[in-house]
């Protein structure tokens, strides 16, 4: 309804502009900050899905490509289903956090499987001497195998203060609208969260009480696993340095863990560039709950709703998030349990001010929830895509949802076949 109350204060301007303007072509979104015409969203699409090399001709001031990356291309991992879809297993990114024993701070980043040069390459050996020489480890190496009863540690050993964890490829779809959601509305949930709650903080695995990250300047983390990106213009420039090398204003390119000395001779991408790849992400179509054209199905995924809300799914996963409707997230951090602990924040530990605390950065075990729209098409599942299905995934929530787990584990049959039809109407566009 907001789009459509613009566009009528809009129409009566572009009778009068000339044609051709390039107003004429403005996409209409709900946040000033993202009204991009098409011609730029058209150019953010052609660096989107632009195969990276070294010297690249469009990175004219920097050395293109890497020198460490992940990807050659946006696409390379932003692909199910379409551009700007989530990615598989293969294309997980591969974090690090190390503490320091004598002053006690954390360096954390990404072991990069890939280099422009074998001297650049990383490896886990670059953060633990004990570690592998490997670039680019298998998820299965990093997680306990076997079952409640014989739990083997994973093959790659945890070193004391030393964590190794990995991140799936998030889709895209919605990001405009998940940017365009004012911080008040996330924080007046989490206050919502702790009075359902008789006040219990978020520091407490007894109730789902989320809290949301401030970041400098008084802003909250929208973006990310952790939800310690702002914006979707800062989560494009951060993903462009950190998966592809690209330095931008925002966000230099990584210095490589096995060769820290060298310095690019300027950066990849200008602001225009990081603009153009925002647009392209921001005009993304929605996800969007399509009823299925069974009858049959269709009165079973209206009873998999009820059920998705009584045995607290809704508490975090929430229906609507101001204009985001059907997000199904709340954006807040959430304690999941031991079994689901991954430290770092993709890069550098978010700044903070000291008055807007509260609570300080990201957790271990704490994750931003997931907004479920597009969850029918975008296995695999939780943060390191270890849940191939939507049961496995629910059935590994631990911590504050440890209970909506439990409820879902003594659902009937039928209850349980409801609960699934109606999560496979929440479709990728």
């Amino acid at each position: 309804m907001k789009g459509w109350a613009s566009l009528k204060v809009v129409l009566p301007l572009l009778l009068v502009l000339p044609v051709g303007y390039r107003a004429s072509t403005w996409l209409l979104r709900s946040d000033p900050k993202l009204k991009f015409d098409v011609e730029t969203s058209q150019a953010g699409r052609e660096l989107f899905m632009h195969e990276w090399t070294p010297n690249d001709p469009l990175a004219a001031n920097g050395d293109g490509l890497g020198p460490v990356f992940n990807a050659a291309s946006c696409a390379a991992c932003h692909k199910q289903g379409s551009p700007g879809g989530g990615g598989p297993v293969e294309n997980n990114v591969t974090v690090f956090t190390s503490v320091d024993k004598e002053n006690h701070e954390a360096n954390q980043g990404v072991v990069h499987a890939n280099a422009t040069e074998d001297d650049f390459r990383e490896s886990l050996r670059n953060v633990s001497m004990t570690f592998p020489n490997t670039s680019q480890p298998a998820l299965a190496d990093l997680l306990p195998s076997g079952n409640k009863g014989c739990i083997s540690p994973p093959r790659i050993g945890t070193v004391r203060g030393t964590d190794i964890t990995q991140r799936n490829t998030p889709a895209l779809f919605g990001a405009d609208l998940i940017d365009a959601i004012p911080d008040r509305i996330i924080i007046a949930n989490e206050r919502k969260q702790r009075l359902k709650w008789g006040l219990s903080d978020s520091d407490t695995d007894d109730f789902p009480v989320g809290r949301a990250i401030r970041l400098s300047e008084k802003k909250v983390g929208k973006f990310g696993w952790k939800a310690h990106i702002s914006s979707l213009s800062e989560f494009v420039r951060v993903a462009c340095a950190n998966e592809l090398g690209l330095g931008n204003p925002f966000k230099a390119q990584p210095a490589s863990l096995a060769k820290a000395d060298y310095r690019p001779r300027g950066l990849d991408l200008t602001n225009e560039q990081c603009d153009q790849i925002t647009a392209f992400v921001a005009s993304l179509p929605h996800p969007k709950e399509v009823v299925p054209t069974s009858p049959e199905d269709a009165k079973k995924a209206v009873s998999g709703k009820k059920v998705f809300s009584s045995i607290g799914c809704a508490d975090c996963h929430s229906p609507d998030l101001g204009e985001a409707k059907g997000i199904y997230s709340d954006l807040l951090l959430h304690r999941m349990g031991q079994s689901l602990v991954g430290g770092g924040t993709y890069g550098d530990p978010p700044p903070e001010l000291p008055a807007f605390v509260e609570g300080g950065g990201p957790q271990p075990s704490e994750w931003r929830t997931p907004p479920l729209w597009g969850v029918a098409d975008s296995a695999p599942y939780l943060h390191d895509g270890r849940a191939a299905t939507l049961e496995d995934a629910i059935k590994l929530h631990g911590g504050q949802a440890k209970k909506s787990a439990e409820r879902f584990a003594e659902l009937s049959p039928e209850q349980h076949e409801e609960l699934i039809t109606f999560l496979n109407t929440l479709k990728a566009p």
